[in-house]
């Protein structure tokens, strides 16, 4: 006997086209026309090189008279002789296909009904097999009979809701209706299970999954990414929703991000190297305050009111309804945890100091300005907590407005008087050029609008609790 080497297919990778052939049904012997789709063509492994081809279909149909499945035998044997030789010559399409259609256990299947019939069977002997059912919503979905499909893989994550394949093709068909909170809903939870450490049958199919969802919640439109990075007020951010908002806010290459983040996934890190954070605390827990330099002014008031300078704030009064409050924005109210002090303060332009260059990235929050972004963000926690979390939109406003007037009259509320005091505070003990100043307030006005979905969202401030609380 000749060996042959044989490519097998499983019926989900199977081209669809419209053909249609003539066949009797071996159960009940009633002959018709169906549409079988894509004929694929083998010779039995068994059987010596002049015995006739075996075919299948990659249609889903049914004896009309008997509703079975099959076998088939083919009756336009002369059209199916003609397509196959016209294909072997390179005349035909896609409706031969050279290959042997099997299922995952290499059970060679003539149609996908038979398919169909053969997992059944084995699942009367597992009925709680999660993998099974998958397996059906394969065949079912390979064959167009996607609410089949999709009702399987619902199954199938009611037996293990771990089953990424399954939890896969949900997503890719709620991308494709669209329906967003669906496929939101999918990719959070495909996101924890990878984090996980949940796999697919093969390394090369896990991967696959994990670069697909970190693409498709890349190219998420702005309503979707809204739905997929909500959590209910007061509640923690699960591990999913912090991974999905720094993949969000990520700033790179398209495909250096993708890949990097499927990594992460695959790996079960929730965030990038930290380093923003990791510098802050290096420096916060810095006793020495070697990166601490009070302009006069302010040395003297720490000095006079005995503050610790490592743990100043700018205090926030309220009104009765629990408010930022209008004041004076030029009396800066210092508070350390214990003591309270009154800055007068006429500009910030005053408070700069020297004509240091910017380093060239800013944006990637470098170790040496870590106090200088901790001091503006803890100061927006400080707002969110008082008035709950402020809109991205308002946040990006003034930063843009620090940035671009320092001490420009306020149109922008309470906030922009409070993050301006924020400003004098940093200046005040850090040495900042003026250039190096704008550099800082770019860096984090920057940060917001990649958070921000128009047209409102509150992203940012979820962000930094993540990072600081």
């Amino acid at each position: 006997m000749t060996q042959r080497t044989q490519r097998r297919v499983t019926p989900d990778e199977l081209p669809s086209i419209n053909q249609k052939l003539r066949l009797v049904c071996k159960a009940c012997g009633q002959r018709h026309t169906y549409d079988v789709g894509t004929i694929y063509v083998w010779t039995p492994e068994d059987e010596k090189d002049s015995a006739p081809a075996a075919c299948g279909f990659s249609k889903y149909f049914r004896c009309r008279d008997c509703e079975s499945a099959g076998p088939w035998e083919v009756t336009d044997y002369l059209k199916l002789v003609a397509l196959t030789l016209r294909a072997r010559t390179g005349g035909g399409g896609d409706g031969i296909l050279f290959a042997t259609p099997t299922l995952y256990d290499g059970t060679i299947i003539q149609s996908p009904a038979l398919g169909e019939e053969h997992l059944l069977r084995l699942m009367e002997r597992e009925p709680r097999s999660a993998f099974l059912c998958t397996r059906l919503g394969n065949v079912l979905r390979g064959c167009g009979r996607r609410s089949q499909a999709a009702a399987w893989y619902d199954k199938a994550l009611a037996l293990d809701a771990g089953d990424i394949e399954a939890r896969y093709h949900l997503i890719s068909f709620a991308v494709g209706d669209p329906d967003y909170p669906a496929a939101s809903e999918h990719a959070r939870s495909l996101v924890r299970h990878l984090l996980d450490g949940c796999k697919a049958g093969s390394e090369d199919v896990t991967r696959g999954i994990a670069v697909y969802v970190v693409d498709i919640l890349r190219k998420a439109p702005p309503e979707a990414r809204a739905e997929l990075v909500r959590v209910a007020p007061g509640a923690a951010v699960p591990p999913e929703i912090t991974f999905i908002r720094t993949l969000l806010a990520a700033d790179d290459d398209q495909d250096d991000i993708v890949n990097e983040a499927a990594d992460r996934l695959l790996a079960g890190e929730i965030e990038p190297a930290r380093e923003q954070l990791s510098a802050v605390v290096a420096v916060l827990t810095n006793d020495d305050g070697a990166s601490i330099e009070l302009i006069p002014a302010l040395r003297e008031l720490v000095e006079q009111e005995q503050l610790d300078v490592r743990k100043l704030t700018v205090a926030a009064p309220t009104d009765g309804l629990g408010r930022l409050r209008e004041k004076d924005r030029h009396s800066v109210i210092l508070f350390d945890g214990k003591r309270a002090a009154t800055w007068d303060v006429r500009s910030l332009r005053e408070l700069f100091r020297g004509d240091q260059a910017p380093p060239p990235h800013m944006d990637s929050y470098p170790p040496e300005y870590a106090r200088c972004f901790f001091n503006f963000e803890k100061h927006v926690i400080s707002a969110c907590d008082i008035e709950g979390d402020r809109t991205d939109q308002e946040l990006e406003s003034i930063y843009s407005a620090l940035r671009r007037r320092p001490d420009g009259r306020n149109h922008l509320g309470p906030l922009h008087d409070y993050l301006w005091q924020a400003a004098a505070l940093m200046l005040g003990m850090h040495r900042l050029s003026q250039a190096e100043f704008e550099s800082v307030v770019g860096a984090l006005e920057h940060s917001v609008r990649k958070w921000a979905h128009r047209p409102v969202s509150r992203n940012y401030a979820g962000y930094l609790r993540d990072q600081i609380v």
